[in-house]
């Protein structure tokens, strides 16, 4: 297991503090307003990134900083602080929100962040999603 250096501690408190404000955006702001700032809607953007290096930084970043919120952060929660965490790089990515029925008609939603070929949060559940909306930027 490697050392965490400084960029690692920068990174994770940057993911910890993003994390509450998302949570507190989605308390507070409606979907249609919150969603101006994710991108274009239905816009994908490319499947392919140089920028991986900085992606799976963020990724690892927003997964360690979400088991110590003072709230329970969701996938939501953490797609939204990835998204913003990448945009700050000028890194390109969509965000997808999908639905999916289990046995008993329940509907559940998920949303997961992607960047170039990487999925960068939301990875574990997607598969079982049907997207609904992306944005892109």
């Amino acid at each position: 297991m490697k050392k965490a250096s400084i960029k690692d501690y920068l990174f994770f408190t940057e993911a910890w503090v993003l994390l509450h404000l998302a949570k507190a955006s989605i308390i507070i702001m409606p979907f249609k307003k919150l969603a101006l700032s994710l991108g274009r809607s239905q816009k994908e953007t490319d499947f392919s990134s140089t920028e991986d290096t900085v992606a799976l930084d963020i990724a690892h970043a927003v997964r360690r900083a979400a088991r110590f919120t003072i709230h329970a952060s969701k996938c939501y929660d953490q797609a939204l602080t990835g998204k913003l965490m990448l945009k700050y790089r000028k890194v390109s990515s969509t965000i997808y929100f999908g639905l999916a029925k289990d046995q008993n008609s329940t509907l559940s939603a998920h949303a997961w962040l992607r960047s170039g070929n990487m999925v960068v949060t939301g990875r574990k559940a997607m598969e079982r999603f049907t997207p609904v909306a992306w944005f892109g930027s």
